[in-house]
């Protein structure tokens, strides 16, 4: 059987290929830059999504928990609406970033642990005063990618949301180096 890092890949890489192609042929150079933001997300996305489906059967085998099954159906969930949502984005950009922002709320809204493999206690309840900056980070996407649908200053919100990918792909690029046991101080 392939290992989930593979599946994810093979599951969001088509849709990521739709994707580049408006990036490559776009005929704005806003759509090119939207469509470059949503490549990015795309990997990030299913890179995310392959280390939670990891961290979820690892934390299966350590512990048995109810709330372990209620967070893998809605990691799952999450990852269906996600990938909706990159395939509808290679057709039409827009409201595929709407799909894609609607699953994010949908997982920071419900998922009510979150799993650290490394802690004493491996489950840990994730309260949703500690997503709050988050979730109002997704509705500010929303609002934005509904500003761009309805063409109100296209260019300025195109711009916005792309740099609200980089920030984002950024925060976990630190966090992946400083994951790496080669960046840590000992």
């Amino acid at each position: 059987m392939l290992p989930i890092g593979g599946m994810m890949f093979l599951l969001f890489f088509p849709a990521s290929l739709g994707i580049l192609r408006q990036i490559i042929w776009g005929q704005e150079l806003t759509h090119q830059l939207l469509a470059s933001a949503v490549f990015l997300f795309s990997i990030e996305q299913a890179r995310m999504a392959a280390k939670d489906l990891q961290e979820i059967a690892v934390a299966k085998a350590q512990v048995k928990d109810i709330r372990l099954e209620t967070f893998s159906r809605i990691t799952i969930s999450t990852i269906f609406i996600e990938l909706l949502g990159f395939y509808t984005s290679s057709v039409w950009l827009e409201c595929g970033l709407i799909l894609i922002l609607l699953s994010l709320v949908w997982f920071n809204l419900f998922a009510g642990v979150r799993i650290d493999l490394g802690a004493e206690i491996v489950i840990q309840d994730w309260r949703i005063s500690e997503r709050f900056i988050v979730l109002i980070a997704d509705a500010i996407a929303l609002v934005l990618v509904c500003m761009r649908i309805l063409q109100i200053a296209s260019i300025w919100v195109t711009w916005i949301l792309f740099g609200m990918v980089i920030v984002y792909c950024s925060i976990k690029l630190v966090l992946f180096f400083r994951s790496v046991v080669y960046f840590q101080e000992t």
